[in-house]
């Protein structure tokens, strides 16, 4: 019996996650529009100086490497349901039995007046260098 084809869009902490959790039982494909991840919680040392941008990207397929999943890099740009397909800009189609979407993040300021005026944004290490 073959193993379930199983894509997951992002690679950040729940697509990687996610991969090494179902990794020997599926055939997993992840992608993502970097090679790398970004340790999100330490970007504010970025930021100050304190470590270089190079500290907290990590390799995808270093992490992947003990879990049998396959990566792709790109960004996907359509969802074909019906076909139980996703085409990267790339124009690869990769075919799924099971599809993970784990896009990643939004900020929320909770309502908190001039946070979004006045705080900087960090989700990335071009913001983290921006803001030093």
């Amino acid at each position: 019996m073959s193993k379930p084809r199983v894509v997951i869009l992002g690679a950040g902490f729940a697509g990687l996650t996610a991969a090494k959790a179902i990794g020997h039982d599926a055939d997993v494909t992840v992608v993502d529009r970097h090679n790398y991840q970004t340790f999100l919680p330490l970007l504010y040392q970025v930021a100050t100086a304190s470590l270089a941008a190079d500290h907290v990207a990590y390799p995808i397929r270093g992490a992947l490497r003990k879990t049998g999943a396959k990566f792709r890099m790109g960004s996907p740009i359509s969802i074909d349901h019906k076909n139980k397909t996703v085409k990267l800009d790339s124009s690869e189609v990769i075919a799924f039995d099971h599809l993970v979407v784990a896009l990643g993040s939004a900020t929320a300021d909770f309502g908190v007046p001039g946070v979004q005026e006045h705080a900087m944004g960090m989700k990335n290490i071009h913001e983290a260098l921006e803001n030093t």
